[in-house]
């Protein structure tokens, strides 16, 4: 069945409600985490302050990393770490440039055996959200060309919940998806920053760190899309 977590959006100052929540999914008083950062290239910045709201939401954690651009493992060195974690959390950053390099060590086969055999709390934000989907809506062309800002679709090879996810929703770009969404195949998912899905062995439910985040879920039922919003 497998558990993860998504989170739209927001700085870690904001999200530390939202780490709280991962941390009770793993079911581990202190857990084990694993930070994979290839969506921002295994900038330390970013894992140095996830690495600060998982301490502060749960001392004595122990954080190490999985950093496939600026290192170099043997596939039974990323076994272990994979192996060895409570929670895995993937940063955001570029959404395609993760999965291409992903696909490249086999990490993404890895990803969801983790899920299928719920060994593991599969987490992140942004593009670290957009991964678990089977469906996502991407801004990494911006990556390519920053004035561009072209917004599409995506397939992640790693997606395990059949939904076409959205983050950070309250932001300029996305106003096309609600359009997108009626018209998809399958049920859609947006966040604000600052708001997150859960899933926990079939059981879905959305948390949220700040007042006036929210999430839209569109349900298709018959010819139908309603669009239901979830707040705190």
């Amino acid at each position: 069945m497998g558990r993860f977590a998504a989170i739209g959006g927001g700085t870690f100052e904001e999200t530390d409600e939202l780490v709280r929540r991962i941390v009770e999914m793993s079911g581990k008083a202190i857990p084990n985490i694993l930070y994979i950062g290839t969506a921002a290239e295994d900038s330390t910045n970013p894992q140095t302050s996830c690495k600060k709201s998982f301490k502060r939401v749960c001392r004595g954690t122990v954080m190490r990393k999985l950093a496939l651009v600026r290192s170099s493992y043997t596939e039974e060195e990323m076994d272990a770490l994979l192996n060895w974690a409570d929670i895995i959390y993937v940063s955001g950053g570029n959404t395609e440039y993760m999965l291409e390099v992903w696909e490249q060590f086999g990490l993404d086969r890895k990803l969801k055996r983790i899920f299928e055999e719920d060994s593991a709390v599969l987490s992140g934000m942004s593009a670290g959200a957009i991964c678990w989907f089977t469906d996502g809506y991407t801004d990494s062309d911006r990556y390519k060309d920053e004035e561009g800002w072209n917004f599409r679709l995506i397939r992640p090879s790693t997606g395990v919940y059949p939904a076409l996810f959205c983050p950070h929703y309250n932001l300029p770009g996305r106003e096309r998806f609600d359009e997108i969404a009626r018209s998809f195949d399958l049920p859609a998912i947006a966040l604000t920053d600052c708001a997150a899905f859960l899933y926990d062995n079939g059981a879905v439910s959305y948390a949220f760190s700040a007042p006036e985040a929210y999430a839209a879920e569109f349900v298709r039922e018959g010819g139908n899309v309603t669009k239901i919003l979830h707040k705190p």
